[in-house]
């Protein structure tokens, strides 16, 4: 909060403190930009429940998808992370509400806009 504060933007940032999957079908706004880099195992129920709150032409980005290179490794027994960000990446690249691009730089990025 103090660097929003310091930004000289504060009072217009409003910051929401708990669980995100708790938070966000209570809000009410529609976005225009939503960055997601949270826990990996919720990527796709983040997706799912921000996706109806997007305006068209919206853009999601999402960090970390490429995973130190483990989307492209042999799945690891018990490595849920790297199993739902498989499934993530599949359905960023075959949902046709939105049209996505990977950037393969640091830990992969997509930009994701919705149709």
């Amino acid at each position: 909060r103090k660097y929003f504060d310091k930004s000289g933007w504060g009072t217009q940032m409003h910051q929401h403190v708990g669980k995100a999957l708790e938070i966000i079908p209570q809000l009410e706004e529609k976005f225009d930009l939503v960055f997601i880099d949270a826990d990996k195992r919720n990527y796709l129920n983040y997706f799912e429940i921000i996706l109806p709150k997007m305006n068209k032409g919206g853009i999601i980005l999402s960090d970390n998808v490429l995973w130190s290179g483990k989307v492209v490794e042999e799945l690891k027994t018990g490595d849920k992370d790297t199993e739902v960000l498989l499934a993530y990446n599949k359905k960023l690249a075959t949902d046709d509400r939105v049209e996505t691009v990977l950037l393969p730089i640091r830990d992969g990025l997509t930009v994701t806009r919705v149709l």
